[in-house]
């Protein structure tokens, strides 16, 4: 067949083109916890030899397969990461809770001191309103005994 067909000279030159990138070794988790996955366009990426003993298909087969579990990687990546971020948010949560309940304690020591205070001070200045009080009986005494004097001393012309 020289100027004709060839099937499998043919065929192995028209493979299927596909977009799906060769697999790529195992990542590890710790590459994910800095930031988002930004594969390195660098790399070389693996290629399996066309061997004439098994289809092109098969390629393509693995290649899906490989996709699959990097999408699985990914999954259990992100699940990590989402729990990392819930521990991160449980331990904030718990150092607010922490801290306002101390912050609490702290207002209620506050009020404790006020009320105590208060209670001095009414008590004092109920001690004050009393002598003043008496000071002011003692006066209306003393004013009254002095005019007593002076009406004795001088008394009132006649009318």
């Amino acid at each position: 067949m020289e100027g004709g067909l060839d099937p499998q000279r043919d065929f192995e030159q028209s493979m299927p083109e596909c977009d799906i990138p060769p697999p790529q070794p195992m990542i590890s988790e710790p590459a994910y916890t800095s930031g988002p996955f930004e594969p390195s366009h660098a790399e070389i990426p693996f290629q399996a030899p066309h061997a004439p003993d098994h289809a092109p298909w098969m390629d393509l087969s693995a290649q899906i397969s490989s996709l699959g579990t990097r999408m699985e990687e990914l999954a259990v990546v992100n699940d990590t990461r989402f729990q990392s971020m819930e521990d991160r948010i449980d331990e904030y949560q718990t150092d607010f809770t922490s801290q306002f309940e101390h912050l609490d304690q702290r207002l209620g020591r506050l009020e404790e001191r006020m009320d105590h205070q208060h209670e001095e001070m009414t008590s004092q200045f109920e001690h004050l309103d009393q002598r003043l009080g008496r000071l002011e009986e003692r006066m209306d005494h003393q004013h009254e005994e002095m005019m007593a004097y002076l009406r004795s001393v001088f008394p009132p012309p006649p009318p």
